[in-house]
């Protein structure tokens, strides 16, 4: 018989909750984890981030970014015949990588004695959760870990089949003719480059005036000149008005530039945002507080009923893995009475896109210091002054490094090149020890690497950059 008394139990097994879980195990909590798969894709140990999100579009992106560079062999000494890329095999190559590492979490799970309980899990109190018709669960402390969803927009509504979410697109296993992209943040750049890499024809549509609207807007302009250069088309301040699927295509009809226009395509990819998996938890039942569904924490991820918490998605924070992974530990910490850090500023989290080229950024941008009244000196450094980047052919892009032209303190970057999403953990430490522009660039960097583009922006802040 399943054991049914805890101190901690987790409803929901993606990054936030199998972190919590794990974290909880190892500062001695008695841990379950309850996760439902109810087979679409939206569930499963590692959550759509291992299943359905980050790590297979990485996958694929990564086969992309090999397809645009093999367009270009010549220039590299090589010669093909009859080179052909199979968009289908690139499918089932990222749906191993997934496999693997679900896999992989499930072996923590066993390494670290957790129960793990298959069902929805509902609240009955806050030290209950009912899972099916199995005997309640009791626990001291409650995580609720049940993430988000896409979400459609009252004139685009997901069918699954022509209307598609991220889910759909990474199992494409054959190419549409065209695609049209609403949305135009993380997840519409990536898929633009994705498709268009496979001579999809794309055409991405973003409201706001800009690609990628919530970057600096240095980095949105330098994305707009590469989509470009690649063929990649778009439409910004641009009013969707709805889908026509009355013919053989879908037609997006749209607003921009005061004219009414119209896309065909085979496909339309919605990528606008998402809506939290907490209905049906009963949670207004318990006075668990809510802002539009997604629910409220402080700042070590309790709710307003005490041992009661919540992370990831559901929370409405900042829908990325990694700041899951981090509410996760800090909750299960916070259980435990062990020390722990809390999350007070969301804008130190690194947001990262996988397009090419790459984005990158922490902290503020220019125009949110500048309203913060910070006093806001600048530093910038391009990739094409870093010897690695031309070497490896990968130069478009910079560093952009905004600082407190008074104290010197770096209070953001932008990056906007290659394998920037790796060189962002670097400043990351620098916010996290309040460093300054003097620190990042008095810092002996590896020569030839592309993070040498980093220390000269911080150079650059004073003028002092050697390269630029």
């Amino acid at each position: 018989m399943r054991d049914s008394n805890f101190d901690l139990v987790v409803i929901g097994a993606g990054p936030g909750g199998y972190h919590a879980a794990i974290r909880g195990a190892q500062l001695g909590l008695k841990t379950a984890v309850v996760e439902k798969d109810d087979g679409s894709g939206i569930g499963g140990l590692g959550g759509v981030c291992l299943n359905w999100g980050c790590i297979p579009s990485k996958s694929l992106l990564k086969n992309a970014e090999l397809v645009h560079q093999l367009k270009n062999a010549e220039s590299w000494g090589l010669s093909f015949d009859n080179f052909h890329a199979d968009i289908g095999k690139a499918v089932d190559r990222s749906r191993k990588v997934s496999a693997s590492l679900t896999q992989g979490i499930g072996f923590l799970m066993r390494k670290n004695k957790i129960e793990l309980v298959r069902g929805k899990g509902t609240l009955k109190s806050s030290t209950v959760v009912e899972v099916g018709g199995e005997t309640p669960l009791t626990a001291g402390n409650i995580v609720i870990a049940t993430g988000a969803r896409p979400r459609s927009l009252p004139n685009l509504e997901i069918d699954g089949d022509t209307v598609i979410t991220s889910r759909e697109a990474l199992d494409l296993r054959h190419k549409p003719e065209a695609i049209g992209i609403v949305g135009a943040s993380a997840i519409g750049v990536e898929f633009a480059y994705y498709f268009n890499a496979y001579g999809v024809k794309v055409m991405l549509f973003e409201a706001l005036p800009r690609l990628v609207p919530k970057e600096d807007e240095e980095v949105s302009m330098e994305l707009e000149r590469a989509f470009r250069k690649q063929g990649i088309k778009f439409a910004t301040s641009a009013a969707v008005e709805g889908v026509d699927l009355s013919g053989d295509r879908a037609a997006i009809n749209f607003k921009a530039g005061g004219e009414q226009q119209r896309f065909e395509c085979d496909k339309v990819l919605l990528g606008v945002g998402v809506q939290p998996n907490s209905d049906g938890m009963a949670l207004e039942a318990q006075g668990i507080a809510v802002n539009h569904g997604f629910i409220e924490v402080d700042s070590r991820m309790r709710t307003n009923v005490p041992g009661v918490y919540a992370v990831g998605d559901v929370t409405g924070k900042m829908p990325l893995a990694h700041v899951a992974f981090t509410q996760g530990a800090i909750a299960a910490e916070t259980i435990a009475g062990h020390e722990t850090f809390e999350i007070e500023d969301y804008s130190d989290m690194p947001r990262c896109t996988y397009c090419v080229p790459q984005i990158a950024s922490i902290g503020l941008t220019e125009a949110e210091a500048k309203e913060r009244g910070v006093n806001v000196k600048i530093g910038k450094f391009p990739f094409r002054g870093a010897g690695k980047a031309i070497a490896v052919g990968e130069y478009e892009g910079f560093v952009k490094v905004v600082a407190d032209a008074d104290t010197g303190e770096v209070v953001g970057t932008h990056m906007i090149g290659p394998e920037v999403t790796e060189l962002v953990a670097e400043v990351g430490m620098l916010r996290l020890l309040e460093g300054t522009n003097v620190e990042l660039g008095a810092l002996t960097h590896a020569h030839p690497t592309l993070s040498e583009a980093v220390k000269e922006a911080g150079l650059a802040v004073t003028n002092e950059a050697i390269h630029a």
